[in-house]
């Protein structure tokens, strides 16, 4: 079991002035660097910096991705990625006329591996504050408890 720590008691101990005073502080959008392996023979790898999204802008881009009220998951799945991504422009012109593509989505589509995107989706929604460490205070309290 996990053991409370001096952190999480800290947190668990915060007054309702605390709390607004955290909610009204500046939030850093959290990012993460994964590593796409292109072609293993060669050793060709990519890294590929991502940063969490906002529940507007997915809204926007799942909008944008539903054509006669359904949802296209593959565009919708590669808008977010080309969205997510920092460290180089997927729309770049070099990318899109070597794939003989008209837009960055079409672009990872084409080049991405399934697995490969589903693990680039994975991240921007851990990052996005989808699975990340929501825990109820009694599930803390209770494995300390349980330790002692």
């Amino acid at each position: 079991m996990k053991k409370i720590n001096e952190e999480e008691n800290k947190v668990l101990e915060m007054k309702e002035n605390d709390i607004i005073n955290a909610l009204i502080g500046e939030r850093e959008i959290p990012t993460a660097t994964v590593i796409v392996t292109l072609d293993a023979k060669k050793g060709i790898r990519i890294p590929i910096v991502l940063k969490g999204l906002s529940r507007k802008r997915m809204d926007f881009l799942r909008k944008s991705c539903t054509k006669k009220n359904k949802l296209d998951g593959a565009e919708y799945d590669a808008a977010v990625i080309v969205e997510a991504t920092t460290n180089f422009d997927w729309n770049n012109p070099k990318l899109l006329e070597e794939a003989n593509v008209s837009d960055a989505r079409q672009y990872v589509l084409r080049k991405l591996l399934a697995g490969e995107i589903n693990i680039l989706i994975d991240k921007i929604l851990e990052l996005s504050g989808y699975g990340s460490e929501l825990e109820e205070a009694d599930a803390i309290k209770n494995s300390s408890a349980e330790e002692e």
